[in-house]
Parts: C-alpha cells; structure tokens; sequence
C-alpha cells in the first residue's frame, strides 16, 4: 500500500500510460503533475490505415512525471534518453 501511495505522489503510476486510458479518479489523482511526451515527428508518429496517413496518439506515452521539469529531465536522463526530444506539460483536471 505504502509503494501505490509513493508512485501516486510522485506520478510514477503515470509511467508507460497514455493519458486516455486513465480512469477519472486517475486524472483527479494525478492532476497538476508534470509529464513528459516525445516530441511528435513525421516519422516515430504516423500510421497508414485504408490507405490513409495520420497520426496516432495513441503511442503518446508519459515517459517521466513527476512535480516538476527538473524531475522529468533527471528520470529521462536515468534512462538515457535525450530531454530535448520530449515536450513537457502539465496534466489538468479533467473538466
């Protein structure tokens, strides 16, 4: 119980997740969080269907979350991953 109540402060329960697949106690937990998405790119976010090109935002992925950029940027680059390729934003409340 103690380990669900630490990644919920912390947003670590965000990790992996697309912010449409939370529940809406999830997004009211969870408002006012920073989180990090990879920056969308002609070539990592495009999917062909019916002969049709679009993006998906469905593999919109929070990679960190945390209570501030500095959070994010540190947990990205724990993972190695470069920072400048990735938007950060914060989650509102759901209405």
């Amino acid at each position: 119980m103690a380990a669900i109540k630490q990644q919920t402060q912390t947003g670590q329960g965000l990790v992996g997740r697309r912010v449409e697949e939370l529940s809406l106690s999830e997004r009211i937990q969870y408002a006012n969080k920073w989180v990090a998405f990879r920056i969308y790119t002609p070539t990592s976010g495009k999917v062909v269907r019916d002969g049709v090109e679009f993006v998906d935002v469905r593999v919109r992925n929070v990679e960190a979350a945390g209570d501030s950029v500095q959070d994010l940027i540190s947990q990205l680059r724990r993972k190695n991953l470069d920072p400048g390729d990735y938007e950060f934003t914060i989650l509102k409340q759901p209405y």
